[in-house]
């Protein structure tokens, strides 16, 4: 090779995602690879440029003073490029993403990765829309659902993200006896369903307090109403920021997490990467959930 010769792309791209992150792990979720794939990409391009970018210690890294000269340039020649592609794959115009959850799926899975969406497709924007009715994406009004289901839905492209669980929770320190919180689940009362689904005997009191959906429902339940029955992994963030804690239950199998979309062309590339992006993150969030608290 010249000295004029470039490292190879995806060894840029890994440096400059562990820079801007801080860390190895970050960075590999952010890519969607492990953790070790990036640090043997770093070392590569260390190997390449002879020089060292990341002094190492246990459970962590941070960049060298070359390390940190090389991730300006690298991270302001990535940003031009996403803002060149982004322009070219609009035609120069700006589009919406708009994208269909429940209120709970829209809030706690979906906003958290607005900034992820901001960085992969400049120039676009994402528009959430919070309901529990299903928004069908063929009459145009959003492109992408992300619902809980059994995987029928006719006439649309469904692509099963991962599977989901039932499991009780309820609010650190609640009382011995709490109420059961109820609410409709899937065309039945989310406690009908636990018992026909062969859930296991929850500690509760004969009292039933219930709600229009699941989001109220879980609000309800990390204002220490009562008992409720969540769905795994999504409520995760809650449980790791201690909102909720998880009560010693066997889980009950609830089916997949789906992400819906009207059936795309090979020449609709721009909502074909969209979907592949949205695929990859929310399975990569039911692996590694954010924390909001």
């Amino acid at each position: 090779m010249g000295s004029a010769d470039l490292p190879p792309v995806s060894l840029l791209r890994a440096f400059d995602a562990a820079g801007r992150h801080g860390s190895f792990k970050a960075a590999a979720a952010f890519l969607n690879v492990t953790p070790s794939t990036i640090s043997h990409q770093i070392a590569d391009l260390e190997r390449y440029l002879g020089v060292q970018l990341f002094a190492r210690s246990p459970g962590a890294v941070r960049l060298t003073s070359a390390g940190a000269e090389l991730l300006q340039d690298v991270s302001a020649a990535f940003s031009k490029l996403r803002e060149a592609t982004g322009r070219i794959r609009q035609g120069g115009q700006p589009v919406n993403i708009r994208i269909s959850a429940n209120p709970f799926l829209a809030a706690e899975v979906l906003v958290p990765l607005i900034p992820a969406f901001d960085e992969a497709f400049p120039g676009q924007s994402i528009d959430i829309s919070a309901t529990e009715t299903l928004q069908d994406p063929r009459d145009g009004e959003v492109d992408f659902c992300v619902r809980f289901g059994d995987g029928q839905w006719p006439g649309l492209d469904v692509e099963a993200l991962y599977p989901v669980s039932a499991i009780a929770v309820v609010a650190p320190q609640a009382a011995a006896l709490p109420p059961r919180i109820d609410y409709p689940f899937r065309g039945q009362s989310a406690w009908q369903g636990w018992k026909m689904r062969g859930g296991g005997s929850v500690p509760t009191s004969d009292s039933v307090r219930r709600f229009s959906d699941f989001a109220a429902a879980m609000r309800a339940a990390e204002q220490g109403v009562g008992v409720a029955l969540a769905v795994w992994p999504v409520v995760e963030p809650l449980i790791a920021a201690k909102r909720l804690e998880r009560l010693p239950v066997a889980p009950v199998p609830l089916g997949h997490l789906y992400l819906l979309s009207r059936q795309l062309s090979p020449a609709q590339s721009q909502l074909r990467a969209v979907r592949d992006w949205l695929t990859g993150v929310l399975r990569q969030a039911a692996e590694h959930p954010v924390d909001s608290g």
